[in-house]
């Protein structure tokens, strides 16, 4: 019977606390997204569209859908914030629609409206997009092959590469009449530990686009091996134990975030790991159910992929 009533408790625990969430979150399932552009009836120029709408107030978030008229193939479906979104498509006739969301409510979509996007030769109201790698890419690799979306109208492309190391900014390379969406960057032009910035832009006979650009963050140096601080070689601790180490200094050009990892293991070969964490501070709470001795230890691993040696291990008791 204790058990039963335990169970109901904790339900309407749960029950009430969905319902705080409901009670926080403004009700907006009777109000409507108010559209800016593109109008229905619309033609666009270009390769891009720059969805936008009136923000609605107690809205978190707004899914927006984009409808391929010929094929009624759905090209886009994504929750975004903000009040605007934009989107690389190509030439012909869509439809979009939007609805407001927050964490218990939603408005109904808009009516669908329809636009015409249109081919043009001119470039320079055209966008380049760029896919791979991420802005702001943290690498150690030498090689890396960087894409973009191509443009139907482009006759070729022009990428160029820049290098900045202690502060000063050099081209690195130019390369014209591109005729792929893709490049290999390799150790040639990748040799130094430095923030490389690529720029690709679209180029025909008449104009061109503006160059559209990404980092690439180039880290080979591993990060310095951690010491421990607390607890201490030997010490007799509680339950709850409290870790701290010290990361040390990064030196190197390019300081990449740094993750790090504690094991804890009951032998100091560590065979037997008891249990693993990951934390991006150099600080962990961990508590134990089972008194005994145990050994500790803590190695860094940065966002380029590079990690450190392990730190020296240190025994504690548990009791």
């Amino acid at each position: 019977m204790k058990k039963i009533i335990n169970t109901i408790a904790i339900l309407s625990t749960l029950f009430l606390i969905v319902r705080c969430d409901d009670i926080l979150e403004e009700d907006i399932s009777n109000d409507i997204v108010t559209t800016v552009s593109p109008e229905n009836d619309s033609t666009i120029n270009g390769n891009s569209v720059q969805f936008r709408w009136t923000g609605l107030k107690g809205a978190s978030d707004y899914r927006i859908q984009v409808i391929e008229e010929s094929t009624q193939k759905n090209v886009l479906d994504s929750l975004v914030k903000g009040d605007n979104f934009l989107i690389n498509l190509n030439p012909g006739q869509y439809n979009w629609r939007i609805r407001a969301e927050n964490f218990a409510y939603q408005t109904a979509y808009t009516f669908p409206l329809s636009f015409l996007l249109a081919s043009s030769t001119d470039l320079s109201i055209q966008t380049l997009f760029l896919n791979s790698p991420t802005q702001n890419f943290y690498t150690n690799k030498s090689t890396i092959i960087v894409t973009w979306d191509k443009i139907q109208t482009a006759t070729s492309y022009t990428l160029e590469i820049d290098k900045t190391i202690n502060g000063t900014t050099s081209t690195e390379t130019q390369i014209e009449n591109l005729t792929a969406n893709s490049y290999t960057i390799d150790a040639a032009i990748l040799k130094d530990d430095a923030v490389y910035e690529w720029k690709v832009k679209a180029v025909n006979e008449s104009s061109e686009t503006a160059f559209s650009s990404r980092k690439i963050l180039l880290d080979t140096q591993n990060p310095n091996q951690p010491s421990l601080s607390t607890p201490a070689e030997n010490a007799v601790t509680k339950e709850t134990v409290d870790f701290v180490w010290v990361l040390g200094t990064d030196s190197g050009e390019v300081k990449s975030p740094v993750t790090s990892v504690i094991e804890i293991a009951t032998d100091i070969n560590f065979t037997n790991i008891v249990q693993t964490e990951s934390v991006d501070k150099p600080s962990i709470q961990i508590n134990f159910s089972t008194k005994g001795i145990y050994y500790w230890r803590v190695k860094l691993l940065d966002k380029a992929g590079n990690e450190s040696n392990f730190s020296k291990e240190r025994k504690f008791t548990v009791e």
